[in-house]
């Protein structure tokens, strides 16, 4: 049987940590999949027509072809990739419905230094059908390994473990 992760990413350093540790945690399994799964929704204005829905779509679509090839340009798993149009939280609730692990950065692109804990990130931990890990860009956090669980610098299964929420 498949151990099938879904890792959340956005272009922020944070979400490529994810992914990493995502690629790095399934390596470890025999047989394993990542899915990296981009929500995106047409931005609400008052103005009908003010964005052009196809052109949005094949921006994110680029945006998660560039993460993947910077982040891991030669992936040692099958991984795949999902551009779903809608609400964030509820598009990686649904990926991660049957998944062994729901994988996400501690927070996206948010503009608030002091924030520890995204929103989209916090929703996901508190509904998600299946484990959650959040991972941080570690070279905020000094001691941290690369792409480390949040709370932890460990990198091995045990430790890992102990890391999901």
């Amino acid at each position: 049987m498949t151990y099938r992760l879904v890792v959340g990413i956005d272009g922020s350093p944070h979400s490529a940590a994810a992914l990493r540790w995502a690629i790095s945690d399934a390596v470890q399994h025999h047989d394993a999949a990542v899915t990296a799964v981009l929500a995106w929704q047409v931005p609400f204005v008052s103005i009908p027509g003010a964005f052009d829905r196809d052109e949005l779509e094949q921006g994110y679509q680029a945006l998660v072809v560039k993460t993947i090839s910077e982040t891991v340009p030669s992936p040692p798993v099958p991984l795949t990739s999902l551009v779903a149009e809608g609400d964030t939280i509820e598009s990686l609730i649904e990926a991660a419905k049957g998944a062994d692990l729901l994988v996400l950065g501690v927070k996206g692109r948010s503009t608030f230094r002091g924030l520890l804990l995204g929103s989209v990130a916090a929703a996901c931990a508190a509904s998600s059908p299946c484990p959650v890990v959040l991972v941080r860009q570690s070279d905020l956090w000094p001691g941290a390994g690369a792409g480390s669980p949040a709370g932890t610098g460990y990198r091995n299964n045990a430790q890992r473990e102990r890391a999901r929420i």
